[in-house]
């Protein structure tokens, strides 16, 4: 199959959302996600978007996480749910798409991670990558000495309000912390594909390659 059909019937699915063999009206549905799947396995995706990304400008970079919820068609995947990164909240079944996202509001780094667990525990892992110099800005969930201290350590400047519950409140520039919302449009575009917004894949590979494809489109 001629590999433009097969790209023109990737981003369509992106788009629309729903199954796999709903893309029988482009030719085979298996040879299409056979090479879908082959061109995720080999890390395609993540490397193109390493490459884009490398190219991002500007000093204040925000992390957040956004919530999908999981279509009944997206399980079944493994019996450990866990493992393919779904999680249960009290909206139901849904995964969580953590990101990095640079000044100019588009994404640099992402991974997933079950829907029930905290954003704090990934904070770490969002911002091991971020050159130094810049400055993270992220809401109060957050808030941690633990991570605060972390950024310190890798020559990272922060910007996060602090939790009600801390006794000494840290002070931050509110003025840089309204810039956090350009990690909030970065997830409200990328939930513009429907394959996004709500996850029909069973494996979180294939998910996540969607994330990145739709991230890359960002760059574009």
């Amino acid at each position: 199959m001629d590999i433009m059909i097969v790209l023109r019937a990737l981003l369509y699915r992106l788009r629309e959302g729903g199954s796999w063999r709903a893309l029988s009206i482009f030719g085979k549905w298996r040879t299409i996600y056979g090479h879908w799947r082959r061109w995720v396995e080999t890390g395609i995706w993540d490397r193109m978007l390493k490459e884009l990304s490398s190219k991002a400008k500007g000093t204040l970079w925000s992390i957040d996480s956004t919530s999908c919820k999981v279509h009944k068609h997206g399980h079944g995947g493994t019996k450990n749910v866990d493992s393919q990164d779904i999680g249960t909240s009290r909206g139901g079944p849904n995964t969580k798409i953590h990101a990095l996202v640079e000044t100019g509001g588009r994404i640099v780094d992402m991974f997933l991670s079950p829907g029930h667990r905290n954003d704090s525990l990934f904070a770490e892992m969002l911002c091991d990558d971020a050159p130094n110099g810049i400055t993270i800005l992220a809401d109060k969930a957050y808030d941690s000495d633990d991570f605060i201290a972390f950024l310190e350590e890798r020559g990272l400047g922060h910007c996060i309000p602090s939790k009600e519950n801390r006794k000494a409140k840290r002070p931050h520039d509110s003025r840089r912390y309204k810039k956090r919302h350009r990690v909030e449009n970065a997830f409200q575009r990328l939930k513009e594909f429907r394959a996004i917004a709500t996850r029909y894949e069973k494996l979180s590979e294939t998910f996540l390659g969607l994330a990145t494809l739709g991230a890359i489109l960002a760059w574009i």
